[in-house]
C-alpha cells in the first residue's frame, strides 16, 4: 500500500473513531418527550378554556391558588397541583399526523380544552389543544398551538384538565386550619359563649370567666377542620333569608391571634330535598360569599353552651395543703389525718393506727382528678333527683389551719330506661353524680369513678378494723401448727 493510501486510512479511521465517540457521549433520545420543559413550581397561572366555560386559577402563594374565572373563590391546592403535575409531565407517546389538513376528525377543529400555562416570569406557552380519544388504546389527540402535527398522549390528561369550577373550589370552612385558632366565639338561642388561647390553656371570658375543658374545645375545632362543604348552592345570593341565614341558627367566628381578620360561619334552615341530610351555610360576609350546604350533624355537634365548654374538673384545690379526710360511705365512717411527709394515720370507731401512704395518696388523686363527663345540671334544682339527700358517699377535705376547704358528695342511681321503639328492650342503667360545695353544679361522672372512690374508702378502713394475728398457745411453738 502506497504511503498516500495509508495515511487516507488512517484519517478516515480518526474520523470514523471520533464520531462513534461523540455519539457513544450523546444522551439517549427521549422515548416519549414531554410537551413542556418546565416544573410544576414554576407554573403562575393556568387557563382551561372549553367551548362552553372558561376557568382560570392562578397561584397566590407556594402552595396555595385561587380561581379568577368565572368566579373569584379560594382552590383547593391538592386538585390544582395535580393538574399543574399532569401538565408538566405529559409526553407525547406517537405521531397520529405530521402535517394534517383537517383538524376536525381529531376533535381539534372545536378542541375540548385548550390549556394556556404562564410561567412565573410571565412567559405564556404555546397552548395545548385536546381533542377527541383515539378509536383504539387509551390515547388522546392534542396539538399545541406552535406545532402543525397531532400527535397522542395518555387519555386520562383530557379528563384531568376537562373541569368545572366546583370541581376546583375549596372545600374548607375557613381558609386556615381551625386548630390555629386563638379566639373562639359561638352564638345561638341568644347566648354568647367567648374562649381566648392564653399561653398553652383555653379560657372562657364570656358569660363568664371560666377555665374551659381542653378536650371539648380541640374536638370542637377538629370537628370544625374535618368538615367540609357538600355543595355550592348560590354564588351570588340576593336573599339570605331563605336558607335561613339573615338570622342564624347557628354562628361560629374563628381567629388566629389578636388584630387577625376574624372568619364567620354561619348555619341556617335544613335543606327541604327529602333525601337531604344537609343544611345550609356561610362563610364570610361579602356579597359574593356563596351560600353552600354542609351535614346537618355539623349544627347539632358544633352546638356547644357554657356547661359544654367549660372545665369539668369536679373539685380543683392543692392536694399539698390537705391535712385532714374524712370519709363516710355505708358502714364506712373514717379520717385520715396528715402526720408527716407522705404520713398519714386513720381513725375510726375510737381506733387509730398508721394508714397506707399510697393509700391515702390515692385517695387525695381520685378526688383531686375526679372529672365529669358533662354537667348535669347547674344549679341543682332538686337534691333527691340526684342522691343526694342520702348520698353513696360523702368527703370531706380540711387544711392546715383546720378550714374546710371542700366538701365532696357523690351518688350512684339505676334508672328504668324505657323502650320508644319494639327493637329496643327496657334495661336499667346506672348514673353516677357528684355535687361539692365550691360549685352549685351537678356533675355526671362515671359510676366506675365513684366505685373506685369507694373502694378506696373501704381499703383505708380496712387498716383499722384489720383482725391482729392471735398469740401462740401456752406450751404451744410460734412455729408449729397445733395438732388437730
Amino acid at each position: 500500500m502506497s504511503l498516500r493510501n495509508t495515511i487516507l486510512v488512517l484519517v478516515l479511521l480518526a474520523v470514523i473513531g471520533g464520531y462513534a465517540l461523540y455519539v457513544n457521549h450523546q444522551p439517549p433520545p427521549e422515548t416519549n418527550p414531554k410537551v413542556y420543559q418546565i416544573e410544576a413550581k414554576d407554573i403562575q397561572k393556568i387557563a382551561l378554556h372549553m367551548p362552553d366555560r372558561d376557568l382560570v386559577v392562578e397561584r397566590t402563594g407556594a402552595t396555595d391558588w385561587k380561581i379568577t374565572k368565572p368566579i373569584p373563590a379560594k382552590a383547593e391546592s391538592t386538585i390544582v397541583d395535580n393538574i399543574a403535575n399532569q401538565i408538566v409531565d405529559l409526553a407525547i407517546t406517537d405521531t397520529a399526523e405530521t402535517n394534517p389538513t383537517d383538524l376536525a376528525p381529531f376533535g381539534l377543529a372545536v378542541p375540548a380544552v385548550t390549556v394556556t400555562v404562564t410561567t412565573k416570569d410571565g412567559k405564556t406557552l404555546p397552548a395545548i389543544m385536546v381533542g377527541k380519544q383515539t378509536p383504539i388504546g387509551s390515547s388522546v389527540f392534542i396539538k399545541t398551538a406552535d406545532k402543525p402535527a397531532i400527535v397522542l398522549v395518555a387519555s386520562s390528561f383530557a379528563a384531568e384538565v376537562n373541569k368545572h369550577e366546583d370541581d376546583l373550589r375549596s372545600r374548607a370552612l375557613f381558609t386556615f386550619k381551625p386548630e390555629a385558632a386563638h379566639t373562639i366565639v359561638i352564638a345561638f338561642a341568644g347566648q354568647t359563649i367567648e374562649l381566648t388561647h392564653t399561653g398553652a390553656k383555653w379560657t372562657i371570658i364570656k358569660p363568664k370567666a371560666f377555665g374551659a375543658d381542653e378536650t371539648a374545645v380541640t374536638n370542637l375545632l377538629s370537628l370544625l377542620s374535618n368538615s367540609q362543604i357538600n355543595r355550592f348552592v348560590d354564588d351570588k345570593p340576593s336573599d339570605l333569608s331563605k336558607y335561613g341565614l339573615a338570622t342564624p341558627a347557628l354562628t361560629i367566628q374563628l381567629a388566629q391571634a389578636d388584630n387577625q381578620p376574624v372568619e364567620t360561619l354561619r348555619l341556617g334552615f335544613k335543606e327541604p330535598a327529602a333525601s337531604s341530610n344537609n343544611i345550609y351555610a356561610r362563610s364570610g360576609d361579602r356579597a359574593d360569599d356563596p351560600v353552600y350546604t354542609v351535614a346537618s350533624s355539623l349544627a347539632t355537634t358544633a352546638n356547644k353552651g357554657f356547661d359544654d365548654l367549660r372545665d369539668k374538673t369536679v373539685m380543683i384545690f392543692d392536694p399539698a395543703a390537705v391535712a385532714r379526710i374524712t370519709f363516710t360511705g355505708g358502714p364506712v365512717d373514717e379520717t385520715v389525718d396528715r402526720i408527716g411527709a407522705g404520713q398519714w394515720s386513720i381513725t375510726s370507731g375510737g381506733k387509730t393506727t398508721a394508714a397506707e401512704p399510697l393509700v391515702a395518696q390515692s385517695l387525695l388523686d381520685q378526688l383531686h382528678d375526679l372529672k365529669a363527663s358533662k354537667i348535669a345540671e347547674d344549679p341543682m334544682s332538686d337534691p333527691n333527683k340526684y342522691g343526694m339527700v342520702k348520698p353513696t358517699v360523702t368527703v370531706a377535705l380540711f387544711g392546715k389551719d383546720g378550714k374546710p376547704i371542700a366538701t365532696v358528695r357523690v351518688s350512684v342511681l339505676q334508672v328504668t330506661v324505657t323502650a320508644h321503639t319494639s327493637d329496643e328492650k327496657t334495661q336499667n342503667k346506672s348514673f353516677g353524680y357528684v355535687t361539692t360545695t365550691l360549685d352549685p353544679a351537678v356533675f355526671e361522672v362515671l359510676p366506675q369513678a365513684i366505685s373506685d372512690l369507694e373502694n378506696t374508702g373501704n381499703r383505708l378502713h380496712s387498716d383499722v378494723t384489720a383482725t391482729p394475728t392471735p398469740a401462740p398457745s401456752p406450751g404451744t411453738s410460734a412455729t408449729t401448727a397445733p395438732r388437730p
